[in-house]
């Protein structure tokens, strides 16, 4: 069955469910689903710092008149949105389920149309102003507070690898959290280079364009930084830090994945929160098995289109709880291949 639980710390008194202590709207309790939840929706972006995709929105259904009116005591409240499936329905995976983001509430709004009532919480990544325990950026699910200004001083030594380079402003910069790198040993420049940023934003875009510059080997993306949790990775997938490819199940897809743009695809899977963006994942090789009474032998195409293993770019989490179709509880993914010969094809092609 479909699952979310939106955790609001710090609420006043009056929102959510009682006895779940902090503030919490939630489709789950107790090992069961609730027949009788809140409708939610929620459209999420997670994106690495060279494209930040904006804050998240989050959208309650049946609060009451006293959670309309204390709306505004929630803004600069922390905030954690899970999603994904539990058990219930023959091919829910209760471990993709997890956290799909955690920051903090920019805005609120209550609402009341006719009959209707809802609660709009939109969210930005990291931690509510003046209350930053780790330089300035804490943020879950993949996103991170990439235009909280900061000073960022990039010391590019001679001999020395560029992500080297930025590990050591990233640690400056952010004491409280740790930094994971992983990029190619062939960024190198042959003469000294500093260079300041304001924002993770400018040093991801800066990163990723001078990355590309030296190393112009087809189908090279590029550095990218991503904040996850209390971590800030620096990955341009030609380390081993992704680890293993996470295998997409023909099961898990809404549709055929398809090209967006050179070498981008989009595939569409039941929402999960076990996918990550710098990760790589693996499509489905086997064929659709069919059989003369089967629906699907109708289709013209029996399998997976893509072949091979991806790096996930951007993703976004859309769901409306109560919508039957499956295009309503979605993980979208955008993934460029990992070698030439994954895409099985150009765009068009």
């Amino acid at each position: 069955m479909r699952y979310y639980s939106i955790n609001i710390e710090g609420a006043p008194p009056g929102f959510g469910a009682a006895g779940l202590g902090a503030a919490t709207y939630t489709s789950f309790v107790g090992g069961r689903t609730l027949p009788a939840a809140w409708n939610v929706e929620f459209d999420i972006p997670v994106g690495p710092a060279s494209a930040p995709m904006g804050g998240a929105l989050v959208r309650v259904w049946g609060i009451s008149l006293a959670e309309i009116g204390q709306a505004a005591d929630l803004v600069n409240k922390k905030i954690k949105v899970f999603g994904g499936m539990q058990r219930g329905l023959p091919l829910a995976n209760p471990a993709q389920a997890g956290l799909l983001v955690q920051g903090y509430v920019f805005q609120a709004f209550g609402n009341w149309i006719g009959t209707d009532m809802t609660l709009d919480l939109v969210i930005q990544p990291g931690d509510p102003p003046g209350q930053s325990a780790s330089g300035g950026v804490q943020a879950g699910g993949g996103t991170g507070s990439y235009d909280r200004p900061i000073n960022l001083v990039l010391n590019w030594k001679k001999g020395k690898t560029l992500g080297a380079a930025i590990e050591t402003a990233l640690k400056t910069a952010f004491p409280g959290m740790t930094a994971s790198v992983s990029a190619s040993e062939n960024l190198v420049r042959q003469n000294d280079e500093v260079a300041y940023f304001q924002t993770l934003t400018q040093l991801g875009q800066w990163a990723k364009q001078m990355s590309k510059s030296i190393v112009k080997t087809a189908g090279y993306n590029g550095i990218e930084i991503l904040v996850a949790g209390n971590e800030i990775g620096v990955y341009d997938g030609s380390g081993a830090a992704s680890g293993a490819a996470l295998q997409i199940e023909f099961a898990d897809l809404i549709g055929q994945p398809t090209w967006i743009e050179a070498p981008i695809i989009q595939c569409k899977c039941v929402m999960r929160a076990d996918v990550r963006v710098g990760k790589t994942i693996k499509m489905p090789q086997t064929s659709v098995i069919n059989t003369a009474q089967a629906l699907s032998s109708l289709l013209p195409n029996q399998r997976v289109t893509f072949q091979g293993e991806f790096m996930v770019q951007q993703i976004r989490h859309l769901a409306n709880f109560r919508q039957p179709d499956a295009n309503s509880w979605v993980t979208v993914i955008n993934a460029a291949p990992t070698s030439l010969g994954a895409a099985g094809g150009a765009p068009g092609g």
